[in-house]
């Protein structure tokens, strides 16, 4: 036994081991929960703080701190009582300030938390809450907040897991992860919950109905997120599991601009430690308990208030009252600074007061019109169901005017909150008899009690059919009266609700869907299709299910068509979708619907907005389907232009749509509608949205009561229509103007003007007797006078988005604008003489009219930001508040003497400070609580000492390396030292934070200056981003201050004058001297000149810098002006002496081109003068031109802007004696001293360059290449053509300067014969035979090398050209090379080509020798001294002034200094010119304004503006010249600043920076060049009459684009001679719109057998013999016109035309050479006027024919010469036409149109369709129109099947045979074969029939009738 004993305590142990690791492996049983005999003493901290998230920033919050004991009453049932609730307030700089004990707030949540609570609590879930009877909301949620904390979901089975779990904030994603402590029997369980991730989410808003959520990313970039954390601590024991502590932590942050770090944070802690337990029970007193729910959390029925205030509302009669009373008498005179805050608290009284208490005010205040006013804004603004009882009140006891009405109920409805009893009330309210009885009001008040259902049904799953009945009821009622306001007024109401139980009712408005509804106007289906808009986001398949139906149908409008196309797109289609309307668009004939199809998937495909993405991805791909043809569509075709953008790092964009659709009646817009959405971190909103729609209103316009139908022509016409087989009247369209309004997608309000209000209106302004009426009337009214005073509130926005945080309390995010406006006028007028009884408005011109007015506008506007906890006891928020406040006060006097033509306007001088636009914002932390309504605890979310942060802590040096030596005494002074500096360094960071910026804009002459000043302070040093910019202080302000001046004065007096008497009211005359002040002479200009020969020109300069800068911009512009009045005559002396006669012509011109045109002087740049000295004198005659030249070797001498210096840079030409270029490349270039001495003479400031080139050649290592091509120097401005230039094959090659460099403005470089320089590489090896040419480009003097083109050539050749004649473009070589050029011409840019002038070409250079000026000079003077030798200077000496003004200061009737303006202009002249003068009237100033436009001749003209000194500090000019571009004819301006003052060039420098990013969105491509410094150029080409290239030149950038399209076809073409080109340049200037027009109108033409349409569609047509053809014809009811044509019997291509007007007809027929005149049938004179009751016409001959002119019946010029006619139609007219010439509706597609209405199958059956038929024997046509029968049998589906044309085809009449026939393509109609159907009895129908094939038949086309039957 003893042996065994061992082994069974062995067998034990290992069992016992293996039920310990079996029970182990299990886990225990942690379902939390509490002995139902043992009470538990908790203690409970929870806080919540709202603010930044940055320390030292200012915060709000709470803190509740008490103890808790939960006992059991019974099982799984538990009490909960509150010990000692504790609430503190947290108001300070976090974390520094501690919280502070609120007794008031305490006292107040004390009186509900301490009462006992009941709880269900089983397995860690917590059930249903009981608590006393009326508890307030606010302490069962506390309470709630605190068993949040004990809900626990334990899973036995895993460690890790996650569910959706209920909670507080709703049924929410949550993360468990469970970590067991065995040994301890202890439990960590943390829990998370995703408060942005709830199945069921506990939320609320307010204001935000109408923003949706983006479908493509719901879950992403919120701009509120949200996360809580539990961690629980359980502890193990015999009677179960306990939770110990509890430490809960909740974040939720809002980025109001997506930001990632720029956020506002609210903090939410709670803590629940068990403190004891107790074995005892828990016994409840008998108090009566309800049930509140479960844990989620319950808004209160009554939301709390506006979290900008805390008022009592316990009597809200008396406040309410006293409100008003406040807001009434403070705001009599302006605007009180609390009347915003004030307006607010005046609603949220009206909130909480019931109908009665408002009943009761009412009575009080209806007697007294400004309270009654404000008290209705309140109420309309309150948006609760007893305001609207009120309102509806209101309507019915017929208490309010019409106009408060029109205020108060739309305002209301659009504002109420929607719920089922606001429902009800509103439909009451808007189905009352008062309202319906205004056509105006029920409108507004319609649309929005459907913007009520809206909200309403948005909130409900289903929608009650009855809240949709009364508009339903609207909607059948309009169909069944046929009523047209009715029916747009329901269908506006149905498109508000967006309900798709609506969508029968819209159907019966469309013709495809009813056949009722056939008769239905356009503009009501097109509002059908526009109330399905927002049915789609409901049900969007079914909408799109019947807009592609409505796109698809050819037989619809094309404007309903659009309109579907438009909708459709809306809804958001997808690929399939997009591709089947691509498809539609591809088949479509009309091009209306298809130009507008194209260019919204076009708008779409760019669209870089999220929302967009998946239809932008769908449109790109469906656009390749689509031809781009469309694309290239005028104006005249619909257009979709969609402008918009997205801001990736803030997740914020916009998009704005305008849709332009056109009818082919109109040859402009018929509709627009414009469109602004918003998106936001995926949410989108319709901000805005307005339309106009225009029908008729042509024919209102030019209605001139002309009586067409009273004509005997109109019987006539009429009769033809008839003879024409299915001819019918277009049908008349109703004048109309709509227009509507929407706002956040509801529309709010539209207006329809019909014809009779048309008319009227037209009549008030054309008949002469309605207008002597109303200004009779005007005049009454001035002279009665008038006060008002009126002050209105405009808007209240009211947004507030409230979620429930872990502790209970509401977290609330709100947002509030109000806008109030304020308008005070008193106007009072005087007319001397008195107007008489038989007032005619002639009497006006002879009479002086006085007025007296004092207006004060303005307007606040306020704007409330917060977020914070808001209860009905406390609010502790964080609040941003911003305001603007704007007045503009006018008080003056005006007299105006019509008879004299004198204006005098007297006002005040400015006495004291007025503050014009003010604007303050700021952020603090705010804490209100109800106890203490009297105390609101403030602190700046910015504390003034924010210096704390790391970022803004100085750094300290150490003055020594070593402690060890310091002394005591010197770590004093070393410590006081880094104090003060310390505090330095504070006041820096203070400074750095506070922006300041005052600018003052002194009006010295009106007493005042106008400043603006900005004091800003925000946190944008801790982190820069948008919310740290908005908190802190910001003030912006424009303020009027006085000023104190020399002579005080009482008034200000502003007069004007025109007409004759202005030039003696001229105070400070104006003379030539005072604009052309210090004009250098001709002798001083001759002896500048002389200088420079000399070469003694540098030397001067560089000896008197600083005096030659001042005086540069003077002798610069006095040697212009001086050449201005030279005689062209003149000879120019030599400006080269016979020992230099070998230099560059372009190193000797007295003023370069370049230096010229450029005007890029910078008088402040010494250092680069000295500079450019020194590189000249350094330079090589051939190296020195280019530091580039290691790549075109001694090419370098084409570089001449290379050397040279920030605007004096020198066209250094390469004139040394030594001119061989040395080409060592380890070398600098230096030349021999004779070479170093001439270019030092070139280089002169007076031959600038831009002073973008300016790298000087002095110190660049010139290095040149042995490469042959690098022989030529081809460019005048640096040409080598230096005596010791050799070369053995010696090319003459032409001077070609590049467009910016050497001729920036077109003028073309001198001509210079240039040697090939010899080019040595070491042994300086000759190239015998080769030379190069090369290409010179814009870009390429901007630092950039040509391509050179190396060819080898047999011989030398000479290419001797003019250097005028060619630009960038052309190439220089012989005709063997011209494929290899050709290749290079291709590759060329745009931006490389040369502007020509035709100024130039129309006054040429004079030819000079070689050795005189250069060519380029000499153009520019004497193209300047030919069209200006004969112009006075100052248009004074020959003119007088047509305007004077003067503004003045008065002081006891006398006038004080001052300004003067004088206006001078020569109109008449074919050369017109304008100079404006403004002048100091002070004696001590000189300061002056000078400004001149003038038109020079054909191709220029050209402007400027100088001021400052007598004109002479600043300038800026701009000139026009039109010429050539790339052979297209151009137009170039430019535009010149050679001197500006700082502050225009640092505001030009800002908008710079905007240039290349609009130029990019724009499609423009980018260079970045070195054009001129000074200098803008925009060249626009014409390449066809709708497209143009467009270049534009600015000083660091060249922007271009090819092919531009123009919206409409310009009447100038491309490669069009100079003379058909260039009409008088005053025809261009003034009458460039006419000439536009002109060309819009259409023009048909007939010659021999060729037509061309109205729409420009040509074909050929032979007419048969002897039939009338309808060439043109009014197809309106009007039947005005009508032309006909057919060919003349005496030859073949002669025709002779008929034409019906008025009472007459005109007959052209050719006779004996020339055309014969019949008028009603008698021979007539060829120079005729006839006149037909009011409306006239005129004939007469030219070009020997004749030209009839009836602009009154819509024909502008009909030309005949019995071979051609062309008829010429007002714009008017388009869309009313038809006939062979067509309709004149942009339709070519459907051009063949025949009388039916059909589209022919080809041009010989449409002028077919279009003869005339004559009745048998009695006219010479002898052609029927008939349907005919196909001779042969077809087998159709498998039947023997005999078909009939569909169409009449012209057979001879019977008796008559064919002699010549016309093949022609018909449709037919089958029938079988054994049908008995005859062609004799259903003849008629069978153009009814549908069509089953098409087949080719001959048409008869002539006949011969030898027994004609004249029976029929």
């Amino acid at each position: 036994m003893s042996g065994t004993a061992p082994f069974t305590f062995t067998m034990r142990g290992i069992i016992l081991a293996l039920v310990l690791t079996l029970v182990g492996s299990q886990k225990f049983d942690i379902d939390p929960g509490f002995s139902s005999r043992k009470s538990y003493l908790y203690s409970y901290e929870g806080w919540v703080l709202n603010g930044l998230q940055e320390k030292n920033l200012a915060k709000a919050g709470v803190r509740l701190s008490c103890k808790l004991e939960i006992s059991g009453l019974s099982e799984n049932i538990y009490l909960l009582k509150i010990r000692s609730p504790q609430l503190e307030e947290y108001n300070g700089i976090w974390p520094r300030d501690p919280f502070t004990r609120s007794s008031k707030i305490t006292q107040m949540v004390s009186s509900c938390l301490t009462r006992p609570f009941k709880f269900e609590y089983s397995s860690g879930r917590v059930g249903n809450i009981y608590g006393p009877e009326n508890c307030p909301d606010t302490c069962i949620n506390i309470v709630r907040g605190i068993l949040n904390m004990i809900q626990i979901t334990i899973k036995k089975s895993q460690n890790v897991y996650e569910l959706q779990e209920a909670g507080i904030g709703g049924v929410c994603h949550t993360r468990y992860v469970i970590q067991e402590d065995k040994k301890n029997s202890r439990v960590s369980v943390t829990k998370t919950v995703d408060q942005t991730n709830c199945q069921e989410k506990v939320v609320k808003s307010l204001g935000m109905a109408y923003i949706y959520p983006c479908p493509a990313d719901v879950m992403k970039e919120r701009i509120i997120k949200g996360t809580a954390a539990f961690s629980y601590k359980l502890k193990q024991s015999d009677s179960g599991t306990l939770i110990t502590e509890v430490v809960s932590q909740q974040v939720y942050q809002i980025s109001p601009f997506s930001e990632p770090t720029g956020v506002a944070v609210m903090e939410a802690k709670q803590q629940l430690t068990l403190l004891e337990v107790k074995s005892e029970w828990g016994s409840s007193a008998d108090i009566s308990m309800q049930s509140y729910g479960g844990l989620r959390y319950q808004f209160p029925a009554v939301l709390p208030q506006m979290s900008v205030q805390l008022i009592k509302t316990k009597n809200p009669e008396q406040r309410v009252i006293e409100t008003l009373q406040h807001i009434v008498l403070n705001n009599q005179q302006d605007f009180h600074d609390d009347l915003p805050y004030r307006f607010l608290e005046l609603v949220q009284l009206c909130r909480a007061a019931s109908a009665d208490t408002l009943e009761s005010i009412w009575k009080q205040c209806s007697d007294k019109p400004r309270y009654r006013r404000w008290l209705l804004s309140a109420v309309s603004a309150t948006g609760t169901t007893e305001a609207l009882k009120f309102i509806k009140s209101r309507i019915r006891s017929d208490d309010l005017s019409y106009l408060q009405a029109l205020l108060s109920v739309p305002f209301a409805l659009h504002l109420t909150k929607a719920d089922e009893h606001t429902v009800s009330i509103a439909a009451d309210l808007v189905t009352s008899s008062r309202i319906q009885k205004n056509p105006m009001l029920q409108q507004l008040a319609s649309l929005g009690y459907s913007s009520v259902v809206n909200r309403y049904c948005s909130q409900t799953s289903v929608c009650p059919k009855e809240v949709l009945q009364p508009i339903h009821d609207l909607a059948d009622e309009a169909i069944s009266r046929g009523r047209e306001d009715k029916m747009k007024l329901a269908l506006k109401c149905i498109g508000n609700m967006g309900e798709p139980a609506s969508i029968k009712r819209i159907l019966k408005f469309l013709p495809i869907f009813s056949s009722s509804a056939s008769d239905i106007p356009i503009h009501i289906q097109i509002d059908a299709i526009m109330a399905l808009r927002k049915i789609a986001w409901k049900d969007c398949k079914t909408v799109q299910g019947y807009l592609i139906q409505i796109l698809a149908d050819e037989s619809l409008s094309p404007e309903v068509r659009m309109m579907a196309c438009a909708v459709l797109f809306e809804t958001r289609p997808a690929l399939p979708l997009i591709t089947t309307i691509a498809n539609v668009a591809m088949k479509e004939s009309n091009l209306q619907v298809a130009s507008f199809v194209y260019s919204h998937m076009k708008a779409l495909s760019k669209s870089r907005l999220p929302y967009t993405y998946n239809i932008s991805s769908a449109c790109n791909i469906a656009l390749k389907l689509l031809a781009p043809r469309l694309d290239r569509l005028s104006y005249r075709y619909s257009k979709v232009i969609r402008i918009g953008g997205y801001f990736d790092n803030y997740k914020v964009g916009a998009a704005g749509d305008i849709l332009v659709m056109n009818s082919p009646g109109t040859m402009f817009p018929s509709a627009i509608i414009s469109k602004l959405m918003a998106y936001s971190a995926g949410s989108v909103a319709d901000l805005v949205e307005a339309g106009v729609r225009v029908e008729g209103l042509t024919d209102v316009i030019m209605k001139r009561n002309i009586p067409f139908a009273e004509y005997s022509t109109y019987k006539k016409i009429k009769e033809i229509g008839k003879a024409l087989l299915g001819w019918k009247e277009l049908p008349t369209e109703t004048p109309l103007i709509s227009a509507y309004f929407k706002l956040f997608g509801q529309e709010l309000a539209y207006i329809n003007i019909n014809k009779e209000v048309l008319q009227q209106a037209v009549k008030a302004v054309l008949e002469p007797a309605d207008r002597s009426a109303a200004l009779k009337r005007l005049a009454g009214q001035l002279r009665s006078g008038g006060m008002a005073h009126w002050t209105q509130p405009l808007w209240l926005g009211e947004m507030r988005y409230i979620v429930p945080t872990c502790t209970g309390l509401p977290l609330e995010y709100s947002s509030y604008s109000t806008a109030l406006a304020r308008a005070a006028a008193s106007v009072d007028g005087k007319i001397t003489p008195p107007l008489t009884g038989d007032f005619r408005p002639s009497q006006f011109l002879e009479s002086t009219l006085q007025i007296r007015s004092d207006i004060k506008p303005s307007l606040y506007i306020q704007k409330f930001a917060t977020m914070g906890v808001n209860t009905e006891y406390f609010q502790q928020a964080v609040e941003i508040q911003g305001k603007v406040l704007t007045r503009l006060p006018m008080k003056f006097d005006a007299k105006i003497d019509m008879k004299l033509k004198n204006i005098k306007i007297e006002t005040n001088p400015c006495r004291e400070e007025t503050e014009i636009v003010v604007g303050r914002h700021k952020a603090f932390a705010v804490s209100r609580n109800l106890g203490e309504l009297g105390v609101e605890k403030r602190t700046a979310i910015l504390p003034g000492d924010a210096s704390s942060n790391i970022v803004e802590e100085p750094f300290k040096p150490s003055d020594r390396a070593s402690g060890e030596d310091f002394t005591k005494q010197e770590a004093d002074s070393t410590s006081r030292k880094h104090a003060y500096n310390s505090q330095e360094d504070l006041h820096r960071v203070m400074e750095r934070k506070t922006h300041k910026r005052d600018i003052c804009i002194k009006l010295q002459h009106l007493g005042c200056q106008l400043c603006f000043s900005r004091r800003s302070r925000d946190a944008s040093f801790l982190k820069n981003t948008y919310l740290h910019r908005l908190i802190g202080e910001h003030e912006a302000k424009i303020v009027l201050i006085p000023v104190e001046t020399d002579a005080d004065f009482d008034k200000i007096q502003l007069e004007i004058q025109a007409g004759s008497r202005a030039a003696s009211k001229i105070i400070n005359e104006v003379n030539a001297e005072s604009e052309e002040e210090g004009e250098s002479s001709l002798y001083g200009d001759m002896k500048a000149k002389l200088k420079k020969i000399l070469g003694i020109e540098n030397v001067f300069k560089i000896a008197n810098k600083t005096r030659h800068q001042k005086k540069q911009p003077s002798k610069k512009e006095n040697t212009v002006l001086t050449e201005l009045g030279a005689d062209p005559d003149t000879k120019h002396p030599s400006s080269s002496s016979s020992a230099s006669s070998a230099v560059s012509s372009s190193s000797s011109s007295a003023v370069s081109p370049r230096r010229k045109e450029a005007g890029d002087e910078d008088e402040n740049n010494q250092e680069e003068q000295v500079k450019n000295k020194d590189a000249s004198s350094k330079s090589s005659s051939s190296s020195g031109r280019s530091n580039k030249s290691s790549k075109s070797s001694s090419n370098s001498s084409d570089r001449s802007s290379k050397s040279s210096s920030s605007g004096r840079s020198s066209k250094s030409s390469s004139s040394g004696r030594s001119s061989k270029s040395s080409s060592s490349s380890d070398r600098s270039s230096k030349s021999s001293s004779s070479s170093s001495d001439r270019s030092s003479k070139s280089s002169s400031s007076r031959s600038s360059s831009s002073d973008r080139s300016s790298k000087s050649s002095s110190s660049r290592s010139s290095k040149s290449s042995s490469s042959s091509r690098s022989s030529s120097s081809d460019r005048s401005s640096s040409s080598s053509s230096g005596r010791s230039s050799k070369s053995s094959s010696s090319s003459s090659g032409r001077s070609s300067s590049s467009s910016s460099r050497s001729s920036s403005s077109g003028r073309s470089s001198s001509s210079s014969s240039g040697r090939s320089s010899k080019s040595s590489s070491g042994s300086s090896s000759k190239s015998s035979s080769s030379s190069s040419s090369r290409k010179s480009s814009g870009h390429h003097s901007h630092g950039h090398h040509s391509r050179h083109v190396n060819r080898s050539s047999s011989s030398s050749e000479s290419l001797s050209h003019h250097s005028h004649e060619h630009h960038s473009g052309h190439l220089e070589g012989s005709s063997s090379s011209s494929s290899a050029y050709s290749k290079i011409w291709e590759a060329h840019e745009i931006y490389q080509y040369r502007f020509k002038s035709a100024h130039r070409q129309e006054f040429p250079k004079r030819k000079l020798p070689d050795d005189q000026i250069s060519s380029s000079q000499s153009s520019v003077r004497s193209s300047h001294a030919s069209s200006r030798a004969s112009w006075p200077k100052f248009l004074g000496d020959v003119k007088t002034p047509v305007l004077a003004a003067f503004l003045h200061g008065i002081r006891d009737d006398k006038k004080i200094g001052g300004l003067q303006l004088v206006v001078y202009a020569d109109t008449d002249s074919i050369r017109p010119r304008m100079q404006v003068f403004v002048s100091n009237l002070t004696d001590s100033s000189k300061w002056k304004l000078c400004a001149d436009a003038s038109v020079l001749n054909d191709h220029k003209a050209t402007a400027y503006l100088k001021w400052g000194r007598n004109c002479r500090d600043y300038k800026v000019s701009s000139e026009l010249v039109t010429g050539q571009f790339a052979d297209h004819p151009a137009v170039q301006v430019k535009l010149e600043w050679p001197k500006v003052p700082s502050s225009v060039r640092s505001v030009a420098e800002w908008f710079y920076k905007f240039v290349p990013g609009a130029a990019f969105m724009l499609g423009f491509s980018e260079k970045t060049d070195k054009n001129p410094s000074r200098q803008a150029r925009v060249i626009v080409a014409l390449t066809s009459p709708r497209t143009c290239d467009v270049v534009i030149k600015l000083p660091d950038v060249t922007l271009y684009e090819k092919a531009m399209r123009l919206p409409l076809s310009l009447p100038v073409g491309p490669r069009m001679p100079a003379s058909e080109l260039q009409p008088p340049i005053w025809n261009v200037f003034a009458e460039a719109p006419s000439a536009v027009l002109e060309n819009l109108k259409a023009q048909c033409s007939v010659s021999y057998n060729k037509i061309t349409t109205f729409n420009e569609v040509q074909f050929n047509y032979t007419m048969p013999e002897n039939c009338y053809h309808i060439l043109a014809q009014d197809c309106s009811t009007d039947l005005k016109f009508l032309v006909m044509m057919k060919n003349a019997e005496e030859a073949v291509n002669l025709k002779a035309i008929n034409i019906k007007l008025g009472n007459h007809e005109v007959d052209m027929r050719p006779a004996n050479g020339r055309v014969k005149l019949l008028v009603d049938g008698a021979e007539s004179p060829t120079n005729v006027s006839l006149t037909s009751a009011g409306a006239s016409l005129w004939i007469h001959s030219e070009n020997q024919g004749l030209v009839l002119r009836a602009p009154a019946y819509g024909i502008d010029k009909l030309y005949f010469d019995g071979y051609t006619c062309r008829i010429q139609v007002a714009l008017w007219m388009a869309g009313k036409m038809c006939g062979l010439c067509g309709k004149y509706d942009a339709e070519c597609k459907q051009e063949y149109r025949m009388p039916n209405g059909y589209v022919a199958k080809d041009a010989v059956s449409f002028g077919h369709s279009w003869i005339l038929e004559e009745r048998p024997c009695r006219g010479a046509c002898k052609l029927r129109h008939s349907l005919v029968k196909l001779e042969r049998t077809v087998q159709l589906a498998g039947v023997e099947s005999r078909c009939y044309s569909t169409e009449p085809v012209l057979r001879c009449t019977k008796g008559c045979s064919p002699t010549k026939t016309a093949p022609v393509t018909v449709g037919f109609h089958c029938l079988p074969a054994d049908s008995a159907t005859g062609l004799t009895d259903k003849q008629m129908k069978f153009d009814q029939k549908s069509e089953d094939m098409q087949d080719t038949v001959d048409a008869h086309i002539a006949c011969s009738c030898e027994d004609e039957n004249c029976s029929t």
